[in-house]
């Protein structure tokens, strides 16, 4: 428990020192300002509609520094190769890593999940509480959850492919594009109303092996 908190606290102090810390600051700033000015502007019908096109907004927005912090994480060693010099150290990888990755992760899953937490007074005061037309078949407590377990999965994906391609700008790019492929099942899936709590354990599942299996990797890495 020692190694994963001192390397939980190395990479927060790690964050601060590049300044990257910040960027959990825009999903619960930029997006519930961004969802209230398009609640105004779009005259949204009703407070779900509201609540619904918000989550949205904060989860794209918590989705970027998702991918973002989740490239860099390890990707940005691997491709200078400076864990030559820093594995050397007498620690197990294992928690190296768990404790860096859960830094990336937590931080980046608060983050939206605060942003949308003030998303509920924000739509309360700017959104008159009616039934409105149901435009989208979503509830929002069901959209919450359902990307968070989204952008675990992004995460996922891109730190997994940090460890295989060992350069951050690359991961980012397969995070990127498997982002869009996730959200064009998922749109496909709401169409055919055949969107399901299904998918998103699934995705939660899939995002878990592939952390598993990126750590085994990098463990064996260079050894």
């Amino acid at each position: 428990m020692s190694a994963f908190v001192a390397n939980a606290r190395w990479e927060i102090l790690r964050l601060f020192r590049s300044q990257r810390i910040f960027l959990w600051l825009i999903p619960p700033v930029a997006g519930p300002i961004g969802s209230g000015i398009a609640f105004l502007y779009l005259r949204v019908p009703s407070n779900a509609v509201a609540l619904i096109l918000g989550l949205f907004v904060t989860g794209g927005l918590a989705g970027l520094v998702m991918l973002d912090l989740a490239a860099l994480s390890l990707g940005e060693e691997l491709s200078r190769r400076a864990h030559l010099v820093a594995w050397v150290l007498p620690q197990r990888r294992g928690p190296m890593l768990s404790g860096r990755l859960a830094v990336v992760f937590g931080g980046s899953l608060g983050a939206f999940a605060v942003g949308a937490a003030l998303l509920w007074p924000v739509a309360d005061a700017l959104v008159p509480a009616t039934a409105g037309p149901a435009l989208i078949p979503l509830a929002p407590t069901h959209l919450f959850l359902g990307l968070l377990s989204l952008l675990f999965f992004l995460g996922s994906v891109t730190f997994t492919a940090s460890t295989i391609t060992r350069s951050a700008s690359e991961a980012l790019v397969v995070g990127v594009l498997g982002s869009v492929v996730t959200v064009a099942v998922a749109g496909f899936l709401l169409v055919q109303h055949d969107l399901t709590a299904l998918f998103p354990v699934a995705l939660s599942v899939v995002a878990a092996v592939l952390l598993g299996a990126s750590v085994v990797r990098v463990s064996k890495m260079e050894s």
